[in-house]
């Protein structure tokens, strides 16, 4: 038994690692073009669809999609119709992975990861190495389901096992729960497919219990989506309650008509061969989900407004202060454009506090909802800069001329600001995948630190604002300050690791955070002289 549980741990270890490693050198073969995609979606529902299917398949992750979506609709980049379809594909997009390990290639795990280990070594070129990468981590991943399909061999022939495999296959309210469990503690359908499929392999489980086993998969990846929620907005606690109805009311369905559901599925697929079974089950159940629910998103919005009452703030992504009829009078104009390089500049504040708090929380929801006010920020840049370029072919007085380079610059600050915001949540995805931690003397430090390059930028900000050259003595003070705090920081953290309080892992992450803080403070300085024309 001790066998058994330790092969079955160890096998589902590595295919976890294999997946998570899969999908990581899959968005870095991408890019993040992956996250942007989600903010140029139609209104159309089976475009969402196809985009969530796409992305999905190419992170290999639904749960990481759906808090991609819920932080997206919690800054309006999309809205509750465009979520639900981007949810409904990636239900199915994810059971891409659960149809591969059902072929019978477990064996070629061997070519998969000394192909992908020589590309990796061998070549220098960034994506090729990437590739190679993507193609170890599957054969991990194959590795992984090898090993669990072998150690629970022996589970075949033992009794007790048994009845409860042919109590699942009566109790099937039982089994879908077993599997939801299952899946709420590994935080991976696919994973949790994964095992069920091993299983069926060597005629572990039965395709009466696997099927609603499978079914459960899909009620448990629905828990990330609504932890990430807890604190959102309104239209992102609808989006979260969206994913769980709608696998919800298709498990309802689906359970009711079982019989029917497992005779079409032997119907298509090979006999004798409850993997590929379980698999055709896994994605049937979502498409034919989304088949049903498309027809009805409009009502199923509704439906989810009636549930989760209240209304949001709108937040517009885009500009809503540059008026392009006003750029032929620059006085205006230029008004309208600091108008707006303040609502920027909100974004790019928070952006840098989604990103602190996610890095001290360990809080990964908030660095998504960070990288996408960073997003918003961008391109806000682009159409100040577009803006002004269009203003300065107007006349302008010596004064009018100092503002519009003022402003130019302060927008190229703010959009850098909100660069090293996304810098820090990059390190904090890294910090809490590796599973790295700070001792408490470096939380405190960093916090300390973190309210200071805050401060400094409310005090830039204000002075932008209201045009108050008062302020830029205390802006420079501030920035002194900070400047010699990086140093004592420095200084401490190179003390805890001679001491052996902190690790080298942890110690890189904390310099790096440091120094982007640094740069905060003194893009923020740059800001502040904005009304006195010192740029």
């Amino acid at each position: 038994m001790i066998h058994i549980i330790f092969g079955l741990l160890g096998g589902l270890a590595l295919f976890i690692f294999g997946l998570k490693s899969m999908s990581d050198g899959l968005q870095k073969l991408t890019g993040k073009k992956t996250q942007k995609v989600m903010g140029i979606l139609t209104s159309l529902p089976v475009v969402g669809v196809v985009v969530g299917i796409l992305i999905t398949i190419v992170t290999q992750s639904s749960t990481l999609v759906t808090v991609m979506v819920v932080g997206f609709v919690n800054t309006a980049m999309l809205n509750l119709k465009q979520a639900i379809s981007v949810i409904i594909g990636a239900n199915i997009g994810t059971t891409l992975t659960t149809q591969l390990v059902a072929f019978r290639i477990t064996d070629t795990w061997i070519f998969f990861a000394a192909i992908g280990f020589a590309a990796y070594f061998i070549f220098k070129n960034k994506l090729v190495k990437n590739a190679g990468f993507v193609s170890f981590s599957l054969g991990m991943l194959l590795l992984g389901m090898s090993l669990m399909s072998q150690a629970m061999i022996p589970l075949r022939h033992d009794p007790a096992f048994q009845q409860l495999m042919l109590t699942f296959s009566y109790n099937r309210i039982l089994a879908m729960l077993v599997g939801a469990l299952f899946t709420a503690l590994i935080q991976s359908s696919t994973a949790a497919t994964g095992v069920i499929v091993a299983m069926t392999m060597y005629s572990l489980i039965p395709f009466e219990a696997a099927l609603p086993l499978v079914l459960g998969t899909n009620l448990g990846t629905t828990v990330t989506a609504v932890l990430a929620s807890i604190g959102g907005t309104v239209s992102a606690r609808r989006a979260a309650m969206a994913h769980v109805l709608f696998n919800a009311i298709g498990i309802i369905i689906f359970l009711i008509f079982l019989d029917q559901y497992a005779h079409l599925i032997l119907a298509i697929s090979p006999d004798n061969y409850i993997g590929r079974q379980v698999a055709n089950a896994h994605t049937l159940f979502s498409v034919i989900n989304a088949i049903i629910f498309l027809p009805f998103i409009g009502l199923f919005a509704k439906l989810l407004e009636k549930l989760i009452p209240g209304e949001d703030t709108p937040v517009k992504k885009g500009p809503i202060y540059l008026d392009w009829n006003m750029v032929d009078t620059p006085n205006v104009a230029i008004n309208l454009a600091q108008q707006e390089l303040i609502r920027m500049a909100e974004f790019a504040k928070e952006s840098v506090r989604l990103s602190v708090e996610g890095l001290l929380e360990r809080d990964v929801s908030k660095l998504e909802t960070a990288k996408v006010q960073e997003d918003i920020v961008d391109e806000l840049e682009y159409e100040i800069m577009r803006y002004l370029a269009r203003v300065s072919q107007s006349s302008m007085d010596p004064d009018m001329s100092i503002r519009h380079t003022g402003l130019l610059h302060a927008a190229n600050d703010i959009e850098r600001i909100s660069d090293h915001g996304d810098n820090i949540a990059d390190l904090a995805q890294g910090f809490i995948e590796d599973n790295i931690h700070f001792s408490d003397e470096a939380i405190t430090e960093l916090k300390g630190m973190y309210e200071m390059v805050m401060e400094i930028y409310d005090k830039a900000v204000q002075s932008a604002k209201n045009n108050d050259a008062s302020i830029v003595p205390e802006v420079e003070a501030l920035e002194a300050l900070i400047d010699v705090r990086e140093k004592e920081l420095r200084s401490s953290h190179m003390k805890r690791l001679r001491e052996g309080v902190c690790t080298a892992d942890s110690g890189v992450v904390f310099l790096d955070v440091i120094i982007n803080f640094e740069r905060i403070g003194d893009h923020s300085n740059n800001i502040s002289h904005m009304p006195i024309g010192k740029l």
